[in-house]
């Protein structure tokens, strides 16, 4: 991995055109790569919170397949929209037997969106 950092501008000069060139592209590729990633965070929480602390290969493998999945379930979700029957979901629960009710349907929704995303495949 190389890492291309931008042109510093020292105090009292000025950079050069082809300098202030490269700086404005770079801050472009930048923006978009920051859009991208604040795309799934909003998307899947899991990436949200993502503080880890890498001390082995496996950390960072394993950190680096949960972003691809990330990736790969954003495309999908762009590309094939799931059903509005699907992504209903009542709130509004008054005691715990309607709260345990709510939370099974809930998680049943969320079995038939998997079930549904898998059949594509």
């Amino acid at each position: 991995m190389v890492m291309v950092p931008a042109f510093k501008k020292r105090p009292n000069v000025y950079l050069r055109k082809e300098r202030k060139y490269f700086n404005t592209k770079l801050a472009k590729v930048w923006i978009k790569s920051e859009h991208c990633i604040g795309l799934l965070k909003a998307r899947f929480q899991c990436v949200q919170g993502l503080r880890w602390v890498i001390s082995s290969k496996r950390d960072l493998a394993v950190i680096l397949q949960m972003i691809m999945c990330a990736c790969i379930l954003h495309i999908l979700l762009i590309e094939h929209a799931i059903p509005e029957d699907l992504m209903e979901e009542n709130t509004e629960t008054e005691d715990d037997e309607e709260l345990e009710q709510h939370n099974n349907e809930r998680a049943n929704r969320h079995d038939q969106k998997l079930a549904y995303m898998m059949e594509m495949y």
